[in-house]
This record gives structure tokens, C-alpha cells and sequence, in this order.
């Protein structure tokens, strides 16, 4: 689902990917075991095209939603939340290399560091203009990236927390000093930071920028019809060469993924982004026909446990022991069987079994006589606890329910009506016992660090969990620039998870971008945002 809502840097994503489940009755269920789908991140169906590439012809994607705002400064885009869109109009300063797992100049002709990642300097290309005629130089990027850490939204607070200062050392050359050490710093300038809109443009239009943009990138602005599509046209002055396609059109279908799915057959659209697991499981078989990228998440659904919050400093998970039988009470497989015929990917881990940071460190265990003792253990707690679900969830939140109540617990389940509500409750308000929820995080390094930065690795935090050693960790994963020494820290922090039992997690997600077989070039960058710029079409 495209998410048009601004959120923080860390909300908009939990709710890119919550899981719609189901099961068939409140007993307890037995232990089941899931023969679940295995899936490699990736591309899949991806096949070299017989001829050169040729111009013309328009590509239309479909969508669950639609971009909000052009305005980069007020911004989280990704591939789900009007990345594509955006990307196409600006480009970014950077990119994510999907194939090497490494960021890489794309507007900017170099980006290098100091020695301890402390010191960034960006290199931009001669020559490059936009779309105005005016100069895409370090005083327009530094314009942009001043609107954007005085706008309150977007990146800005995590900006403001990283980056020290932003100056030019020439017409050319930003030089930017952070607070810390990062390795992975090009990865803000992949994302809406790195989104350069022009400084003559933004000043001109004001308010009405946000739905007229003036960017550098390979396609321009045609026309948009909220809630229903965006057409984008071919820019010749692009300074890597004019685009392939004529036109490039982003069609909204509001009614889930199956409604895409029919689209994409009747050939309304030529591709789009899919996340309910039995339709990647059609798309991704080699009979298929069509092409794509896969990527599973890590986390994507979690019980969130408040360990102790304002609104509820003495909520029942506050109490470890609490914590822990709620731990060994879930049992995946079943949530697995019942809700997604086997098909979807439990797991009770931070990652999933296709990640790279997956390690051998303890995860949790269906142990439902464990559960009653550590229930047993949590004096003075009377078993009663609040579990906030998605009403679209009802029948998953029966099968958790089911689960707890089978240990001791006296669990009352309350429905939220929409999404909306549930972050009201779980992010804002901080005001719950526990909660279904979504925390799907890739396994990009920029992303994964800033995700569990926010959501775990602060204090004050939506958990009301703070832990000294993920952070250190955390810390030292941003740090460094070498990948076993970054998995080492993953592992430090699935350890202490499993120790402490902040929240559980019980099933990942997979994000799948899907086109038609004569569809080439397509390439992937961070947070599943799509390049265009090289896409054409084959006769």
C-alpha cells in the first residue's frame, strides 16, 4: 500500500508492510509445522534483451497509492511512499548499487570521505542544469538541504542529529561534516535529502511548488490527477542522455494487490509493487512470465511490547517475565498455516533467514510451558493485558489471542479501525500494552541503521526501551565499512534482543516490484525506489 500520510523518519515505514492474516477459530492451536516459501532477495525472470535498446513507447505502473508532494524538503519517500515519482523528476545525488551492496555517485560525480567517515565531500557534474536552465550547483544543493532540516518533516530530524554543517568549497564541491562516524552517509543523499529541486523554482511558485517541480532528472512533470495517475515525460537535456521512453505513467489502484494483479494481466499496467504472499509466490515462479526484484524485509511483523511508557508506565510488559511468556507463547507456524495457507515466512528473529545479517544467535521458541512459568514468575501481575490490532487482522489477532490466553493470560483484544489509529496509539500517544505491527526493514546498511536507530537505539522511543548495548552497537555497525565487522554487530544485537525480549517478532514480509518480460533495464536502488532512466521497451 502507497502511504501519502507524512510521517517521521521511522513511522511511515512500519506501516508500509502490515501483514493481513487470518485463522479459523479461538481454540488454542496446536503446533503446526509451516512448510513456508523461500524466496531470494534479488531480481528474478530477468533476462538479457535479444537486441540494442530502442526509444519510445510509454510504461505504465500501478500502485496502492500515490506520491503526496513533490516537495523533497518535507519528505521520507521510498519505493511504496512516492520514491519512483520523485526519483524520476530529480534523480538523487546518490544511489544504492543493489548488485555491489554499495552507494554510488548518480547526480553527483563523486562522493568521497576522511578516514573515519566523519568528513563527507560531493563532487557534482559540469554542465548539469535543470530543467529551468538554471545552474544544479553547491549553492542549489545547499539551498535544498538548508529547507530541508529547518522543515520539521521528512529527514529532518535525523539530518539535524547527523550532519554538523554544509558548505561549499567551490561551485562544485559540498563539503559535509557529521556528528558522527558513518559509513554509510551516502545513503541519506540517496533518499529525499539527496533530491535537489531548483532554488529559482521553489522561490517562484511557493506554496504550489509542491504539485509543479523543477528538478535535474531524466523525466519531467506532464500532468497529475490526484488519486488516479501521474504522467511523467521524457527530459532531452538529462545529463546522462534522454530517457528511452517517451512517457512514464504512475496508475493509482486503490483495492489491494489482487486488483493489481488483475490490471497487470489485462495489460492496463506494465508492472508494479507487490506485497501479499501468495502473489509474489505466482509472480516469482519461472513460469511466470514476467520480471522483477524481490527483497524480504527483516521484522516486518512484530508484537510491540511497551516495556514502559509515559502513557503507561506500569503496563504489564514493563515486567520481563511478562515479556518472555509472551515470547514462548506464539508459535509462527501456526500463524503461518492459518493465515497464509504456508505460504508466508515466519520467523521469531530481528532478521530473516535470506538476510545477510542473519546469524546464529538465540531468537524465541514456541514453549507454551515456558510461557506459563515465566507468567507465574511476574508477581503480582493478574494476566490481564490490552492487544491493539488491525480490524482488517481480526482473525490473526484471534489466533494470538488464542496463543496467550493458552498460557494464562487474559488477553483484551480491541480492533483500531484504521492504520491511522494504530500510530496514533502506538507511535504518538505511546498508549498501549501491546500491539500487531509492522516494522519491515531492509537489508540496505543505511536503512537498516537508521530504522533501528529510531526505533530502538534511542531513548524514549516508542517501546520505551533503551539498552546500552544494541546502541553501542548500533553505533559501531554505522562506523564501520566492513561487512563481516557489521554482521558482528547484528549478531550482538539479536543476542540481546533474545535476552531481554523488547518485542516479537513472528513473521517477515517481501516487497516485490513486477514487470512484463519485454520491459528491460529497470534498476533498483534504495528503499526499493526504481530508476528509469535506461528502461525501454522491446518490440
Amino acid at each position: 500500500m502507497r502511504k501519502i500520510r507524512l510521517l517521521p523518519v521511522g513511522v511511515a515505514a512500519t506501516v508500509a508492510a502490515l501483514v493481513m492474516m487470518g485463522c479459523s477459530n479461538t481454540t488454542a492451536p496446536a503446533s503446526v509445522k509451516a512448510d513456508p516459501l523461500k524466496v531470494e532477495n534479488g531480481p528474478f525472470g530477468v533476462t538479457a534483451a535479444s537486441g540494442d535498446p530502442v526509444s519510445g513507447g510509454s510504461l505504465t505502473f500501478g500502485y496502492g497509492g500515490g506520491i503526496a508532494s513533490f516537495d523533497p524538503a518535507s519528505q521520507q519517500y521510498s519505493g511504496t511512499s512516492g520514491g519512483d515519482e520523485a526519483r524520476a523528476v530529480y534523480g538523487t545525488l546518490t544511489e544504492y548499487d543493489t548488485k555491489a551492496g554499495k552507494y554510488v555517485p548518480s547526480m553527483a560525480d563523486s562522493i568521497s570521505a576522511n578516514d573515519d567517515f566523519t568528513e563527507w565531500t560531493v563532487v557534482l557534474r559540469d554542465g548539469v542544469k535543470f530543467t529551468d536552465g538554471t545552474p544544479y550547483d553547491a549553492d542549489a544543493v545547499l539551498f535544498n538541504f538548508d529547507r530541508m532540516a529547518k522543515s520539521g518533516a521528512g529527514f529532518s530530524g535525523l539530518w539535524a542529529s547527523v550532519v554538523k554543517k554544509a558548505v561549499a568549497k567551490d561551485a562544485k564541491t559540498v563539503v559535509i561534516t557529521l556528528n558522527q562516524k558513518w559509513a554509510d552517509f551516502p545513503y541519506l543523499l540517496s533518499q529525499a535529502p539527496g533530491m535537489v529541486a531548483s532554488p529559482k523554482a521553489v522561490k517562484g511558485e511557493g506554496e504550489s511548488y509542491q504539485r509543479e517541480p523543477v528538478g535535474a532528472g531524466p523525466f519531467t512533470l506532464d500532468k497529475w490527477t490526484p488519486g488516479q495517475n501521474l504522467v511523467l515525460k521524457a527530459n532531452p537535456d538529462y545529463w546522462d542522455g534522454k530517457p528511452y521512453l517517451d512517457s512514464l505513467t504512475f496508475q493509482t489502484i486503490t483495492t489491494g494487490d489482487q486488483a493489481l494483479k488483475d490490471a497487470f494481466q489485462a495489460g492496463g499496467i506494465q508492472g508494479s509493487l507487490i506485497g501479499t504472499p501468495a502473489i509474489v509466490k505466482d509472480y516469482i515462479q519461472p513460469s511466470s512470465g514476467y520480471s522483477g526484484y524481490v527483497r524480504m524485509t527483516n521484522t516486518g511483523s512484530m508484537l510491540l511490547i511497551n516495556n514502559g511508557t509515559p502513557s503507561r508506565p506500569d503496563t504489564p510488559g514493563k515486567d520481563i517475565n511478562v515479556r518472555e511468556a509472551i515470547a514462548s507463547a506464539i508459535n509462527t507456524d501456526v500463524i503461518n498455516q492459518r493465515a497464509f495457507d504456508g505460504n508466508a515466512f515466519p520467523g521469531t528473529g530481528i532478521f530473516s533467514a535470506e538476510s545477510q545479517w542473519a546469524n546464529d544467535k538465540p531468537t524465541f521458541t514456541y514453549d507454551a510451558e515456558a510461557a506459563k512459568k515465566h507468567l507465574a514468575d511476574a508477581k503480582g501481575f493478574d494476566g490481564k493485558i490490552e492487544l491493539l490490532y488491525p480490524s482488517a487482522q481480526a482473525e490473526a489477532a484471534l489466533t494470538i489471542e488464542a496463543q496467550l490466553e493458552a498460557v494464562g493470560f487474559k488477553v483484551d483484544a480491541k480492533p483500531v479501525q484504521s492504520i491511522t489509529d494504530l500510530i496514533n496509539a502506538v507511535l504518538i500517544k505511546r498508549d498501549y500494552d501491546l500491539a500487531m505491527y509492522g516494522w519491515p526493514v531492509p537489508d540496505e546498511p543505511g536503512e537498516l541503521y537508521t530504522s533501528y536507530l529510531e526505533r530502538f537505539g534511542r531513548k524514549d522511543n516508542q517501546l520505551g526501551y533503551y539498552n546500552e548495548t544494541i546502541a553501542k552497537a548500533l553505533s559501531d555497525f554505522a562506523a564501520a565499512d566492513d561487512t563481516a565487522e557489521k554482521a558482528a554487530q547484528m549478531a550482538t544485537i539479536q543476542a540481546e534482543w533474545a535476552e531481554t525480549v523488547p518485542a516479537v517478532p513472528y513473521n517477515t514480509t517481501a516487497q516485490m516490484v513486477v514487470w512484463n518480460k519485454n520491459v528491460h533495464d529497470i534498476e533498483v536502488s534504495s528503499r526499493l525506489t526504481l530508476d528509469f532512466s535506461k528502461a525501454w521497451i522491446s518490440k
